[in-house]
């Protein structure tokens, strides 16, 4: 073996342990480093982004309560405007109706007041006609308290003589 001389390989395993170490001390070390950081990174961001769906959405189930909540209330408020809008509607017609009552009361009141003065016109020109008949007849000067109980006497419908 000529060209192998135990020195040459000495010198060269002795050369490979010091790249050996050299290599693990500049570059394996470094990258692992760099490695471990980069997944705990990694592992951080999975973190985060699972917190931020966690939060997202219980947000989500949030805004949805919310909203649902908003739907039965817009139908509370709606059902509570029908009703009140009905209670107005009856409160206006009772209104109506109370005051067309009173216009009727009165047109009776009216009426009536009407009646009585046409039936003492009426009474007055059966006396005043009773009176210029009876003095016709008697061909004297009636008096207007023989009048009156001449008319008495007629619309009451009591016998007596005069």
């Amino acid at each position: 073996m000529e060209g192998l001389n135990p020195l040459d390989i000495l010198i060269h395993i002795i050369n490979f342990i010091v790249t050996f170490v050299l290599l693990y001390l500049l570059l394996y070390k470094p990258v692992s480093k760099f490695m471990h950081k980069r997944r705990e990174s990694v592992e951080q961001a999975l973190a985060d982004a699972a917190a931020t769906r966690a939060e997202a959405d219980a947000y989500l189930a949030e805004a949805k309560a919310e909203l649902a909540a908003t739907g039965e209330k817009a139908r509370r408020l709606s059902h509570e405007a029908i009703e009140n809008a009905a209670l107005d509607a009856e409160r206006i017609v009772d209104t109506a109706q109370d005051e067309a009552d009173a216009l009727l009361q009165k047109a009776r009141e009216q009426m009536r007041q009407e009646k009585q003065a046409a039936i003492e016109r009426a009474h007055t020109e059966v006396v005043g006609l009773a009176s210029d008949i009876a003095a016709r007849i008697l061909s004297r000067e009636v008096t207007l308290e023989d009048n009156r109980e001449i008319a008495e006497r007629f619309f009451h419908g009591t016998e007596g003589g005069a």
